[in-house]
């Protein structure tokens, strides 16, 4: 069988040139802006959510690829943060439901998707669609600061 994973991927997964472990813990990045930081994990809300409320949670800390090779210390204390990410979605925008997905394929440090999904969602009982990725709008700046300050504040 022929190998399909790129030349790089041993040296990706033992952390050389990580992008999320050399970012640091930036309120910001590309992707979204950080409304959760505690010792093992950072929240970003999404600026281009395929769903209100999308986030992702990032394992802060040393490199880890995989879930399965925390600490004890650490899969407490990221899975209890990826808890109270999702607890503070439920409490700001009333999913019907929502999916937690670890994909460290893509990018070899831990990290899950907080996916909130809808009744009026376009694939209930699937996964999300790809349309609703491609059609996915940008937040604009008044309507992000806004969603932060609920996330936040339901934190507390």
């Amino acid at each position: 069988m022929a190998r399909t994973w790129a030349d790089s991927w041993e040296a990706e997964w033992s952390g050389e040139g990580c992008a999320k472990c050399a970012q640091g813990r930036p309120d910001e990045d590309e992707w979204g802006v950080r409304w959760y930081a505690g010792e093992f994990a950072d929240a970003y809300l999404l600026k281009r959510p395929a769903s209100p409320g999308y986030s992702v949670v990032v394992f802060r800390g040393r490199h880890v690829p995989d879930p399965a090779l925390f600490t004890d210390a650490e899969v407490t204390g990221y899975w209890s943060a990826v808890r109270t990410v999702g607890a503070a979605i439920h409490r700001v925008y009333a999913p019907a439901q929502i999916n937690y997905q670890c994909m460290n394929n893509s990018v070899a440090h831990v990290h899950t998707h907080v996916l909130p999904r809808y009744l009026d969602d376009p694939g209930p009982r699937t996964m999300l669609p790809d349309q609703a990725f491609a059609t996915a709008r940008s937040l604009d700046p008044a309507e992000l600061l806004a969603q932060l300050a609920h996330l936040q504040a339901a934190l507390r």
